[in-house]
């Protein structure tokens, strides 16, 4: 165990910044035999997320840190944000689920075939509610209709750009069928992550649903006030994955929301805390206890910039894009966003999704300080009297830069480098609810957003950027984006056009500047006593053993 009073010297002189897999079985578990349990060579090890073997079932009870708070306990109404994700993880069913090696496993449904736009789903016998009621395929098909209906905000993930077309049950058969209004292949990975089903007593009340889970997953919460939750295992729960037993799970889990990574990881060393994820330079500290387990778990997509793109935004306008885009470097950003522990990429994907390619960044405005300034002055962006650069018709420009304690210094650095050239920066740096409210308010400019996707598909791209994504808080709209993002998204994934499809949506929206990538971010998992599985954003509770 780490000692409290070493740590705390540490944490007084380390920096504490910080941000917001597709898992491989060739990558998976190193050699259990491995003397020291953290296997923390961080360096060498795949940030896949996969834990260490565990040695029994886990402790009958574990803490795990959240870096956002839970924001509701209504998926149909959530930003889906990490602290909610982890929670619903807990409490609902999905219909499918993602495996440790990356395959698509029963969930909800044990059997599903598609057919062009629809799927059709064999609902799992036995499942139940906290309530008691059955969660049958008639229950189902309400908690999905409720959340395509509804325009929510991961529905995308789920039902694809064009939306949900309809679902119907069989309650003869046990099927529910969804269509979507156009064709869409990344329906079963987006339900990994969305799409959680709300038992009927929750669509009953969905105020009540905001504080309290209506779900039919492996635990009930039976405590919550803000910022800590504890969740009770259901011990009459049957529909773990094969191999898993409900016993091996812990009897309580406690989600506790601990706002940096200092503090978690002092409590992780004091063993007040049993998991808990580090995006700073406390991660390096960390790794040199061999008493941690460390589970490095990189994100599905990059972090990027992003720019205010409504009609009346000073950022409509593709010339300033790319200008301010030639004045940010993507290694220097992703350094501030991460203290040097993510990994720089210059374009959408990222080497854990499918159709990735590094020369993708030829798309991308190229980092060159004197060439953005010649491309601003030649575009009408000059620097006026008072030294700051003003509009192409002469008019003041303020660009506002907003970011949040949780992006390290990468929204400074945006900031800095936009003050070098010219141009009259008014930063904005608060909490991550204060800067989520700037941009669900189009109150910012420019902004580095967590583009990071809570599953491995490039279709979490259209789902965030795309002109009619519930989730496009910029207003983006690229119709040659779109329409190549809508064709990949109706290729089969085994054809080659699939990936070249992926490859014209992507260069659409880097040579728009659309956005800037900056950094695929790792989250540094640790735990105290436990092993597990996990992605940047959440532990799988099913993994969860004592080490």
């Amino acid at each position: 165990m780490v000692s409290p009073r070493r740590l705390g010297a540490v944490i007084a002189v380390l920096a504490v910044g910080a941000s917001g897999c597709f898992f491989d079985s060739a990558d998976a578990v190193e050699d259990p035999a491995t003397p020291a349990p953290n296997r923390s060579d961080a360096a060498s090890r795949p940030a896949n997320g996969l834990g260490p073997e565990g040695t029994g079932p886990a402790p009958a009870n574990v803490t795990i840190a959240l870096r956002v708070d839970v924001d509701t306990f209504d998926p149909l109404r959530s930003l889906g944000d990490s602290g909610a994700q982890q929670a619903f993880q807990l409490t609902y069913e999905t219909m499918v689920r993602l495996a440790p090696d990356g395959s698509i496993v029963a969930g909800a449904a044990s059997e599903w075939t598609t057919d062009g736009a629809s799927t059709t789903f064999t609902i799992a016998p036995g499942l139940s509610c906290v309530d008691g009621t059955p969660l049958d395929a008639a229950a189902i098909a309400e908690s999905l209709r409720v959340f395509g209906a509804e325009g929510a905000m991961t529905a995308n993930a789920v039902f694809g750009s064009a939306g949900l077309l309809s679902v119907t049950s069989d309650d003869a058969a046990q099927t529910v069928t969804v269509t979507t209004a156009a064709p869409y292949n990344d329906m079963l990975i987006g339900m990994t992550s969305a799409g959680y089903l709300v038992c009927p007593g929750g669509l009953a009340d969905r105020e009540a649903l905001q504080e309290k889970a209506a779900g039919s997953g492996p635990y009930e919460l039976v405590s919550s006030k803000s910022g800590e939750y504890t969740f009770k295992r259901r011990d009459s729960y049957t529909n773990t994955p094969a191999g898993t037993d409900i016993a091996d799970l812990p009897t309580t889990i406690t989600l506790v929301e601990i706002g940096d990574d200092g503090t978690a990881a002092d409590r992780l060393g004091q063993g007040r805390v049993s998991i808990a994820g580090t995006q700073s330079s406390i991660s390096e500290f960390l790794l040199t206890d061999p008493s941690l387990v460390s589970v490095p778990a990189a994100g599905f997509g990059t972090n990027a910039v992003t720019f205010m793109q409504t009609p009346d935004a000073v950022t409509l306008d593709p010339n300033l894009r790319v200008g301010i885009a030639m004045l940010l470097d993507s290694v220097k950003g992703a350094t501030a966003e991460t203290a040097g522990l993510g990994v720089s990429h210059r374009t959408l994907l990222t080497p854990n999704l499918a159709c990735y390619s590094e020369a993708a960044e030829q798309f991308a405005p190229k980092y060159d300080q004197v060439a953005a300034m010649a491309h601003l002055d030649a575009t009408g962006y000059q620097l006026g009297a008072g030294g700051f650069r003003s509009r192409p018709d002469g008019s003041p420009l303020i660009i506002r830069v907003v970011g949040n304690n949780l992006q390290g210094t990468a929204p400074q650095y945006i900031a800095e480098q936009l003050e070098k050239a010219g141009f009259h920066v008014d930063l904005f740096m608060g909490t991550y609810s204060e800067s989520i409210a700037k941009l669900l308010t189009d109150q910012f400019d420019v902004g580095i957003y967590p583009f990071v996707s809570t599953y491995p598909a490039p279709s979490s791209w259209p789902n965030q950027i795309g002109t009619t994504a519930m989730a496009n808080f910029a207003k983006v709209s690229n119709p040659a984006f779109d329409e190549y993002a809508a064709l990949a998204q109706a290729a089969p994934k085994d054809s080659e056009e699939y990936c070249t499809l992926w490859a014209k949506a992507e260069q659409a929206a880097l040579e728009a500047a659309n956005v800037v990538p900056f950094s695929q971010p790792v989250n540094h998992w640790f735990g105290n006593g436990v092993t597990f599985n996990a992605t940047y954003f959440t532990v799988d509770p099913f993994s969860i053993r004592s080490i």
